[in-house]
Order: structure tokens, then sequence, then C-alpha cells
């Protein structure tokens, strides 16, 4: 559910060599160069994090290649996810030319790591390089124990890849808000849990201001996921008021090298800023009802009245039938009276 700082500087980018993650920095050009590279592979190769090539199966569809360990990972579930959420993306890449997507399946959290290779939270569960088309995901056990589902990763991290290569040419400029809004938002994805971190802090008056998650989101979880609810609600509202067709306007103006503020004054007519602003004054408006349902005694105690309430109209019912049915039990049918 991360993307490094390739979003932001795209000077650390993984390539594959012998079936392995290794790292490949953009050096300046001189004599040294050759040696500084051969330097990097071999402090970065597979080797080097106790790992063998031979552990790694791949497997390979349409549009990706599948690196597993064929004792923890199973892959046959991970192309299908793949290859039946990319055919709903044609929008987003919109033609361009991408290539294979390597999808890597970690077996453990130290493998994870090393793969990765760049800063990254302890539990983050999945990392997307959209310019070098990588994935790398924890297990699908691990993935579950976080309480998440396979499916939401995946494309989530497919969103990553397909709209970094849209937007190649501005990739370094785009806020990460808008990064991660648009990957939950196209990939479908939506977790209770970051939604009542949004409620309580829309109620609480602590939500972040968006221009403060332009840069890295915080480190901490707990305000990460509301970073991640909070980027969702804004490309969500985005679309309420303004259409899909707006939203994809704008990824069209990004892929053409318009940076997103230019973007947004384009399509809309806001700045980021004014957007922001607007966006934060919207939330208690639109979440007002929200209120009511959480809190937990006003909830539980709202039901129970509700239940009573019903109870209480079954009741009244009852006796209203039972009153009318000896009403035409008293009553003698003209067919038995006497002449």
């Amino acid at each position: 559910m991360m993307v490094p700082k390739e979003y932001e500087k795209p000077c650390l980018r993984y390539h594959t060599r012998n079936n392995s993650p290794v790292i490949k920095r953009n050096l300046p050009n001189f004599p040294l160069f050759h040696l500084c590279f051969l330097i990097l592979t071999l402090l970065n190769s597979p080797s080097a994090y106790g790992q063998k090539d031979s552990s790694w199966a791949m497997v390979e569809s349409p549009n990706f290649q599948v690196y597993y360990h064929p004792h923890v990972t199973s892959p046959q579930e991970i192309v299908d996810i793949a290859e039946d959420f990319w055919g709903t993306l044609d929008r987003l890449i919109n033609g361009i030319p991408i290539g294979k997507i390597e999808i890597w399946v970690c077996d453990t959290q130290k493998q994870f790591q090393a793969a990765v290779h760049a800063p990254i939270q302890d539990w983050a569960i999945g990392c997307a390089f959209p310019l070098s088309r990588r994935i790398i995901i924890q297990n699908p056990t691990v993935i579950l124990q976080r309480e998440f589902r396979l499916a939401q990763v995946l494309r989530h991290e497919i969103v990553h890849i397909a709209f970094g290569q849209r937007t190649k040419r501005t990739i370094g400029k785009i806020p990460r808000w808008f990064v991660e809004g648009i990957a939950i938002y196209l990939s479908g994805e939506w977790l209770p849990a970051r939604h009542e971190s949004l409620v309580k802090h829309i109620f609480s008056r602590s939500v972040i201001p968006l221009t403060e998650l332009a840069g890295n989101f915080p480190k901490s979880e707990l305000q990460a996921q509301l970073a991640y609810a909070e980027s969702l609600d804004a490309v969500a509202w985005l679309v309420e008021i303004s259409g899909i067709e707006k939203l994809w306007e704008i990824i069209d103006l990004l892929g053409n090298g318009n940076d997103l503020n230019t973007a947004y004054k384009t399509v809309i007519g806001w700045d980021i800023a004014t957007f922001d602003e607007q966006w934060r004054e919207s939330l208690p408006k639109r979440y007002h009802w929200v209120r009511f349902f959480s809190s937990s005694v006003l909830f539980w105690g709202s039901l129970a009245l509700l239940f009573f309430l019903a109870y209480l109209r079954y009741r009244h019912r009852l006796r209203r039938q039972l009153a009318q049915l000896e009403q035409e039990e008293s009553e003698v049918d003209d067919f038995f009276r006497e002449p």
C-alpha cells in the first residue's frame, strides 16, 4: 500500500537480474561508473540477503510476471486477480505501452524489507515502483493476518503502476495524497477502520490539511491510515462535485506534463489550496449524520429504543386484531337469526 520515494525523485529504481530484485541508481557519467554499478549489483544481489536464485519460481501471463516461492504461494490466484483487474483500467492506461508488470511475493518480513530496499514502514504489506513496473507484496497469509484482502492489495498497487506510467512526465511533482487517493478510488478499496478514523478526526477538528500530505505520509500507522482515508475522500469528493470525466481530464493534463495545481485550476477552476479549504469545509456537512452513529452509547441505545418502539407497535396491532375478532364473534350472522 506504499509508494517509495520513486514518486518524489525517480532516482531509485529496481530492476530484475537473475530473477531477483537488485538496485540500480542513476549515477553521473564518470570513469568509475561501471565499477560503481558492479559494486551496487553485488551488494544487492540475492546472496546479500541470504536468498538463492533457485528459490524463486516465475509464472507469466499476458500482462504480468509473478515471482514466488513454490512452497509458500500458489500464483494462480494472483495472476487471475491481476489480469481481471487490468482489463478495467483502459481509461487510465489510455493506450500507452506499459510492458509486463512484475509482482514479487515475499516469503517473510525480512525478505520483504530487503526486496523493497527503500524507506518503508514496518506495517506496510505492499509496495509499488511505478517507473520500473514492479510490485512487491507480503505473503498472502500475512496480508490476511493484517486484515486486508489479497485482491485489495494487488489492485491498489496495480493502479500505482498504471498511474505512474501514465504520468511519467510529472510523477515527481504529484502530491502524495492525490497519488494514494487515485489508487484507493480506482481500485475500489474501502476499509471501515479508515472511515472510522476520518469521522473521528472530523468531529474532533483534527483533520490533516491536504497540503501537509503532499510529501511523505505520517510514520505512525494510525495517522497514516487517516492520511489514506483523507486521500480517498478528497478524490471521491472531486468526483462528487465535478463528475468522473473531470477526474480523467486532470489525469490527462498530468500525463501531458502539467502539475496538479495547474490541472485543478484548468479543470475545476480552483487551485490546490482552494480545493483543500473547500474540501475540509465540506467534511462536517457531509458527515453530520455519522456523528450519531460514531458514538457506541448513542448507537446501541437508539437501537434498543427502535426495538422497543417496534415491540409496542406490534403489541398495539395484535390487540386491535384480537378486539376485531371478538367483535366479529359477538355478531350473529343473519342466516342463523330466527324468523
